[in-house]
């Protein structure tokens, strides 16, 4: 085994451009996509230089949970059309739009602000036009002085809210579906020792199958892990990306979805006959189980019942499920223990049969290339 590891080691040394490609390639989309929000919800902005709705664009700044990028109405337009995730708010003098794909907790959050902001800032200007401005300052300090209501609001139920961070659905989207990527390739030199006549010789020289197996996904495995490891810690210490205090508890979720990976990988090499037909099969299927898993796009704003039931096979869904309950709903590891013993339960089952595939097979291993 611990020659398998050597000889898988010293390939990656010489040829370790797909490892670094899929690393950089997730940092990179990742912090492009998601931007630099850290935690706060982004929203485009457009005003028309009303005294109005000036004022209600400072009343926004003044919040502490939105990153606001203000534009032209012509170009909020544009990539509300092209982005379905984007949120914008136009801002005019007697009137507001709010562009997003879906009614959630915290878009009907915002429109209660913006809605309070205007009617702020036309009290305001009622006020001062019939009394001037020292009328409003007085009225301003008598206000805070002597408060009607101490309001204090809360949703009734957490668990469903939906919360929205970009940073964040970016960050685990493109991490966990080049990962899929870089474990299946490491998987599939199984499937090329096999093909090659190297499996035979090895098993020849009193190594058990256990160890080849064990020797060959072990390396797979702790391959995927790091390149997840790096890029969390890049996002959480380098860049600051707010995780919510959850950042722990996605390693470990992230350590299951390697495994998931790795067993799903064993079962597609079990089924062919070749690495091209392999490759191909894994690169169809790692976009649609991003597609359907919400790597993209949170599920939420799709309404598609069909798709939607589609999401239980993807093994994106479970990881990216997991990380955004115990990051930006700030739950525990147990209230997504569903989640993860269904990985484990998964990955076991695939494991077992694409091994049981692969051992049943007598036919050699030929190349159609």
């Amino acid at each position: 085994m611990t020659g398998i590891w050597i000889a898988r080691f010293q390939n990656l040394i010489r040829k370790p451009t797909v490892l670094i490609m899929m690393t950089v390639m997730t940092l990179v989309m990742a912090y492009l996509v998601g931007g630099t929000s850290n935690g706060k919800m982004s929203v485009s902005v457009a005003v028309d230089d009303s005294e109005l709705s000036i004022a209600v664009l400072e009343r926004l700044k003044e919040e502490g949970g939105y990153s606001l990028r203000e534009t032209t109405e012509e170009e909020l337009k544009q990539k509300a059309k092209e982005d379905i995730r984007m949120i914008g708010i136009v801002l005019k003098e007697a009137s507001y739009t709010i562009f997003s794909a879906s009614d959630s907790d915290s878009v009907r959050n915002l429109t209660l602000i913006v809605e309070s902001a205007y009617s702020d800032a036309s009290f305001k200007q009622q006020v001062i036009l019939a009394g001037g401005e020292s009328a409003w300052s007085d009225l301003e300090v008598s206000l805070q002085e002597k408060q009607a209501f101490h309001l204090q609001t809360e949703a009734m139920d957490e668990s469903e809210v939906f919360r929205y961070d970009n940073a964040l659905q970016s960050l685990f989207g493109f991490m966990l579906f080049f990962v899929f990527y870089t474990v299946s390739i490491n998987v599939q030199f199984i499937l090329d020792d096999k093909r090659t006549g190297v499996w035979n010789r090895l098993k020849l020289a009193s190594i058990s199958r256990f160890q080849l197996y064990f020797g060959h996904l072990s390396f797979s495995y702790i391959i995927g892990f790091v390149q997840m490891l790096l890029v969390l810690f890049v996002f959480r210490y380098v860049l600051g990306t707010n995780m919510y205090d959850g950042f722990w508890k996605v390693i470990i979720i992230a350590a299951f979805y390697v495994l998931l990976v790795m067993a799903f990988s064993v079962f597609v090499i079990s089924l062919v006959k070749t690495v091209s037909q392999s490759s191909i099969i894994i690169s169809l299927v790692a976009v649609a189980f991003a597609m359907i898993g919400g790597a993209y796009w949170p599920l939420e704003i799709v309404q598609s019942e069909g798709l939607l039931a589609m999401k239980w096979i993807s093994p994106i869904y479970y990881a990216m499920e997991s990380m955004k309950r115990v990051t930006v709903y700030e739950g525990t590891l147990s209230s997504v223990w569903t989640y993860v013993s269904m990985m484990v339960g998964i990955a076991v089952v695939l494991l077992v049969v694409g091994i049981t595939l692969l051992e049943k097979r007598t036919e050699r291993y030929h190349s159609s290339e």
